[in-house]
């Protein structure tokens, strides 16, 4: 075979597999795109709407709590009913969400139990309670009724639901990382290939043209090992991206809605305890039921939340004690959890150390004003118990009222959550962009350019032959 004919050949198969590397180049970054949208716009929007409906339906009943326990010349009182509509509102957004995108029988049967309890008995007992709240004995029994609703049907099929939406991300994004893997195999095959193919014209013509550069082919070959080098980090760097957005990022945002859910719960008890002050022994029993799930969630053991979470010397990393044990949790305290990593195990990025510890102290002051809204209860305090827990004027420290030291601890566990969040978002979306703007640079411009120099490289030497 003539070098000229072995030239137009090579040169033919080199456009071919130009275009098939092209193809398979924009195909992987198609699928890659879509799966980091899908992450971020699907199964992060499903989790969000499951744990909001939780902390909706949670506020729905507090309100409703504080509007039963209230006096109407109190400052609070109408704010409690504006509360509740406001936040059942929300709840109904949320459960809008979620309906629509239920993937599975299971999450199905979640779904209707929580939505058929919402609204069946739930918001049938707090409507009768606003509707007559002249009486308080009914409205307070009301309020119990529907309390119990939520305890015992709504938040555990609501808890499930956000569960199975989050073993869904955790799947969706290994299935993603596989693949994403697959797709850098399938394009692997076709450059490199290309690229030794080009590798080989570019010598082939030194010897037989005793020219040492053929610059279109030589341009094409170094192009085609530089981009398919480029694209494969490119890729192969995705999954690292999904284990951050998932097991550094989300696992945390998830850690922290859960925590809000148990905290929600025990400030309920609180609220029950005074509309129910003849079963205190059975809401204190729930009380400390949820401040230990608390504490489980946040750093693995009981009363592990009484040491301080900022190892010293450093203002925002954490003890290493702390870590470890939270770290080596039981099996037995693991699965009271639901086994989710404890939320100081799983701390990664700036500022998840500090809001923690804020926390940590807003959570013992909590702990500390429960103790001392018991001993008011127990003495027939009710005044100064219902004071103490509805009242909120901003004080720190000792000072603090039940709902004060409650809402610290709530805006501190939502800043960890909203580092966590933000930091999930940034990553997805700058992935997203990146992989857009390297399918256009390096999948279509990148190969059309190997392309045209290789056409010109052989038309080149094909004269000179």
């Amino acid at each position: 075979m003539t070098t000229r004919r072995r030239l137009v050949i090579l040169g033919g198969i080199g456009v071919v597999l130009v275009v098939i590397t092209l193809l398979q180049a924009l195909n992987a970054y198609n699928v890659s795109n879509q799966l980091f949208r899908n992450l971020i716009d699907i199964n992060s929007t499903t989790v969000d709407a499951s744990e909001n409906a939780l902390q909706d339906i949670a506020q729905v009943s507090q309100a409703a709590a504080d509007y039963a326990v209230l006096s109407s010349d109190t400052p609070l009182y109408e704010q409690s009913q504006n509360n509740i509509f406001r936040a059942f509102s929300s709840f109904r957004d949320e459960m809008f969400t979620l309906r629509n995108n239920i993937q599975d029988a299971e999450e199905r049967t979640a779904f209707t139990t929580a939505d058929t309890f919402a609204y069946s008995s739930f918001w049938r007992h707090v409507s009768d309670l606003v509707s007559q709240r002249s009486n308080d004995a009914v409205a307070q029994q009301q309020y119990l009724d529907a309390d119990n609703h939520v305890r015992l049907w709504i938040n555990p099929a609501l808890q499930r639901l956000e569960n199975l939406n989050f073993q869904q991300m955790v799947a969706a994004g290994n299935e993603a990382g596989a693949n994403i893997i697959g797709q850098v195999i399938l394009l692997a095959i076709p450059g490199i290939v290309l690229a030794i193919l080009l590798t080989y014209l570019s010598f082939m013509l030194r010897q037989k043209v005793h020219r040492y550069l053929t610059p279109g082919i030589d341009g094409a070959v170094v192009l085609s090992w530089l981009i398919l080098l480029l694209m494969l980090i490119n890729l192969l760097s995705a999954p690292n991206q999904l284990s951050t957005m998932i097991q550094d990022s989300y696992r945390s945002v998830s850690g922290s809605s859960r925590v809000l859910v148990d905290a929600n719960l025990a400030n309920r008890a609180e609220s029950s305890e005074l509309l129910d002050s003849g079963r205190a022994d059975a809401w204190n029993t729930l009380f400390d039921q949820e401040a230990q799930l608390i504490e489980l969630r946040m750093c693995g053991l009981p009363n592990c939340t009484q040491k301080s979470f900022v190892s010293s010397g450093s203002a925002d990393q954490p003890t290493d004690s702390v870590v470890n044990a939270a770290n080596n949790i039981t099996p037995d305290n693991s699965a009271k959890i639901e086994g989710i990593v404890p939320l100081i195990a799983n701390v990664t990025f700036s500022g998840e150390t500090t809001a923690l510890e804020q926390a940590r102290i807003a959570f013992q002051q909590f702990l500390t004003v429960n103790t001392n809204l018991r001993g008011l209860i127990q003495s027939n305090k009710m005044d100064d118990a219902i004071k103490l827990n509805t009242t909120i004027d901003g004080a720190t420290g000792a000072a603090q009222t039940s709902q004060d030291a409650f809402n610290d601890f709530v805006t501190a566990i939502n800043k960890v959550r909203d580092i966590n969040h933000a930091v999930f978002n940034q990553v997805g979306q700058s992935a997203s962009q990146t992989l857009q703007t390297n399918r256009i640079i390096f999948g279509l411009v990148g190969y059309i350019l190997i392309g045209v120099l290789l056409v010109l490289g052989v038309n080149h030497r094909y004269r000179e032959l």
